[in-house]
């Protein structure tokens, strides 16, 4: 197996185990909510806590991979955030659990940055799309397992319980990184910090990116955290069943990955661009959204299940693309603060989607109205994709290496 296989595999399992904390979460969010009487408001807040630490660690997680080591970070990162998991189950109040999800994000916060800045460096650049979309498939598998066991295991066991007990994978996934992943070493080229991040700053391309991907997780994080709970709202009454249909999510996200990482390595070679897979996915997501609304007005469970699906698979679909697109824009020693600032503007969606969703959800009684939201956004990505302009690949921009060390 060539090592940078090896690295991608690693990844899928360490996203996939901070996956499922982060949206197993939603899977016993109807048990919260009746636990501390909250309105869908609160909930929608509750939701959104952990990206609110999330975004604002994106850059300093990247400064610091590019300083001190990537993968020294990202397992600080993986065994901080099982142990915020734990104290997710301890808290008592809306404000605890608010705390303890903020700082579960936090710790969650360096994967990214380093990550896909490792993904760049050791993968060979004709696969950099694939192993975007393979490496990144982890999400959806968490996505996939954390609500449907969430919600199985809600049925059973204390939603508190429930959750120490996803604080076990990302020490696994920690542990397993530090054996097989061989650390690589800093930059040399190192120009103070206030100078790279002016650099990236001014990056205007990096921002109209970011921007793309914020329109896009809006939608991603509505599905979601919203996911069971429409299921409810059409006629689900067991949180085992909503979290297992809402969980068709995450196998469409893996597959989105891998395919649309797989088809754009092979539009690249016939000389298309990459913007044209982001604008395939974001029309995708546009057109579904919409449908979304008027499956979940009829009331229709099998309807809500394959449209779902649908949404979910052109969601995930844009990231490969995003990604290879994101490691030609910056140089090789300010890769993973670049994967950190897009990253931090783009996960404003992941407050902004489920906030207004609950808010929405409250004001107007059905979900059909988030829906119709997520739809408007997906149509202002598509408009800012069509500004995005790339410069040429030119020295000093990042040439991956096919083995890691």
């Amino acid at each position: 197996m060539p090592p940078y296989v090896l690295v991608w595999l690693l990844f899928i399992f360490a996203w996939a185990a901070n996956f499922v904390i982060r949206t197993g979460f939603s899977a016993l969010l109807p048990s919260i909510i009746v636990e501390l009487q909250l309105s869908y408001t609160r909930a929608g807040l509750l939701a959104s806590a952990f990206f609110y630490a999330y975004v604002l660690m994106q850059i300093p997680s990247g400064l610091l991979g590019d300083r001190f080591g990537r993968r020294r970070i990202l397992v600080l990162g993986l065994l901080g955030g099982a142990l915020a998991a734990g104290l997710t189950g301890l808290a008592g109040s809306f404000a605890a659990l608010f705390i303890a999800r903020a700082l579960t994000g936090a710790f969650q916060g360096s994967l990214f940055s380093n990550d896909r800045a490792i993904i760049v460096t050791v993968t060979p650049l004709e696969r950099i799309g694939l192993g975007q979309g393979v490496s990144f498939s982890g999400p959806g598998l968490g996505l996939a397992f954390g609500l449907v066991i969430g919600g199985l295991m809600a049925e059973v066991l204390p939603w508190r319980t429930v959750m120490m007990l996803f604080g076990l994978g990302p020490v696994l996934a920690a542990l397993l990184i530090v054996r097989h992943v061989p650390p690589l070493a800093p930059s040399t080229t190192r120009a103070p910090v206030g100078q790279r991040l002016r650099r990236l700053f001014a990056n205007g391309p990096l921002w109209v990116l970011g921007l793309t991907g914020f329109c896009t997780i809006a939608n991603q994080f509505i599905l979601a955290t919203w996911a069971p709970l429409f299921f409810q709202e059409v006629g689900v009454d067991d949180l085992g069943r909503a979290g297992s249909y809402a969980a068709l999510q995450g196998i469409a996200a893996s597959l989105g990955m891998v395919v649309s990482g797989w088809a754009h390595d092979r539009l690249v070679k016939r000389g298309h661009g990459s913007k044209t897979v982001i604008v395939a996915g974001l029309t995708g997501v546009a057109v579904s959204m919409l449908a979304m609304a008027a499956v979940i007005s009829q009331r229709s469970i099998g309807a809500l299940a394959v449209v779902l699906f649908v949404a979910a698979f052109f969601c995930w679909s844009i990231w490969s693309a995003v990604y290879a697109l994101l490691g030609r824009m910056v140089r090789q020693e300010e890769l993973g603060t670049a994967f950190g600032l897009s990253n931090s503007i783009s996960f404003v969606g992941a407050i902004v989607g489920p906030t207004a969703t609950g808010w929405a959800r409250d004001l107007a009684g059905s979900f059909s109205a988030g829906c119709v939201l997520g739809a408007v956004l997906a149509v202002a990505g598509i408009a800012l994709v069509f500004a995005i302009r790339v410069p040429p690949r030119a020295d000093g921009i990042l040439a991956p290496r096919t083995a890691p060390g």
